[in-house]
């Protein structure tokens, strides 16, 4: 590895003996220089770029398509495909912006990942120096035959593989993240946006709880929890005192939290992300595009899946919603159907046990 390059976080020495061959040493050294690729592109919230390693193995015949070794027959011509390995693990990590490391929280778990499959290779190395040790030739040469190679170069491919996987894991979760912010950060809905008008906050939010009537329907309770949080405000960023804190983007933990207390508890796959609530749905047959079926009651979710409410009352062409993070509060709005920008509503189950 380039003294010069800096990196995210070291990757252990990977050691082996001085009777191991060249070519064992050399996927050694290789390995751990993909190794520490990798981690440095994770650092620097870059993992799809990583170097394939093992792809580079099985193009070289040094691995079979199942990541096993391969029994090498030209070492003139395996050594040289080990240096152009190695060069090609420097260049890629003399690539990556160190500036940029450790833009990603959750990078030091999946390092902790990778220093364990670092770990266990080392630990097989280690072990096979001590059983069966090393094989002596005519000459008192001490060497490690085929039969304790050929699995040492596998179990250097595995690690790769299973540092790959690692990298194709946090490239997903990383994506994940993004697509969460892009996705469910809500716009302000008071913005012709989604073609609405908003009512002030003339009033901060009562502080007090909501206790619906003894004989109150599932759709009065739904519309007094709502009204009952208007004037909730953020303290910070996206941070509510209130139940649906999420301490992220909460129109839709709200919209949810509101039918949860109303006794509707839907099992989401994500109940704080728009896109997955809108999917749940569809999936449930309770989602529907056709607006001018909106009815108190409903969530309503807004073009582009980035915003979601709750109606709370249907006039004509015009539905009213309570929406959280709107503006950063509770806030009440009317739209037209007609002229509004949805995506479609979510109606109630016709059944309402506590889980549907």
């Amino acid at each position: 590895m380039s003294p010069t390059v800096d990196h995210y976080r070291i990757v252990p020495e990977l050691t082996v003996p001085d009777y191991a061959s060249d070519t064992l040493k050399g996927i050694v050294s290789a390995t751990r220089k993909a190794i520490q690729a990798n981690v440095d592109n994770l650092g620097a919230g870059t993992p799809a770029r990583a170097p394939k390693f093992v792809k580079l193995l099985r193009d070289n015949k040094l691995i079979d398509d199942k990541n096993q070794s391969i029994a090498t027959t030209n070492h003139n011509e395996t050594v040289s495909a080990l240096r152009d390995i190695e060069a090609s693990m420097d260049a890629n990590d003399e690539g990556v912006d160190s500036s940029t490391y450790g833009t990603y929280s959750v990078a030091g778990d999946t390092y902790d990942d990778i220093e364990r499959a670092v770990n266990q290779l080392q630990g097989t190395i280690n072990d096979a120096m001590k059983a069966p040790g090393p094989s002596v030739d005519p000459t008192g040469k001490q060497y490690w035959p085929e039969s304790v190679e050929g699995p040492l170069r596998t179990a250097c491919a595995t690690a790769a593989a299973t540092v790959e996987q690692r990298m194709r894991d946090a490239a997903t979760d990383i994506q994940r993240h993004a697509d969460h912010i892009n996705n469910s950060a809500p716009d302000n809905p008071i913005s012709s946006g989604y073609g609405g008008t908003t009512a002030p906050l003339t009033t901060p939010w009562s502080g007090h709880s909501y206790v619906p009537p003894a004989d109150a329907s599932t759709i009065d309770k739904i519309k007094g929890f709502a009204a009952n949080e208007l004037g909730v405000t953020e303290i910070g960023t996206n941070h509510v005192n209130r139940p649906y804190n999420i301490d992220d983007a909460w129109c839709a933990s709200f919209a949810t939290w509101v039918w949860k207390q109303s006794g509707i508890d839907v099992d989401w796959s994500n109940k704080n992300y728009v896109p997955s609530v809108w999917s749940d749905a569809a999936g449930k047959g309770l989602a529907d595009s056709d607006m001018s079926s909106a009815r108190p009651g409903d969530m309503v979710v807004f073009g582009g899946q980035h915003h979601i409410g709750v109606v709370v009352a249907r006039n004509g062409n015009t539905i009213t919603t309570i929406e959280g993070n709107s503006g950063d509060a509770v806030r009440q709005h009317t739209y037209n159907l007609a002229s509004g920008n949805f995506t479609g509503v979510i109606h109630p189950p016709a059944k309402t046990p506590a889980n549907v």
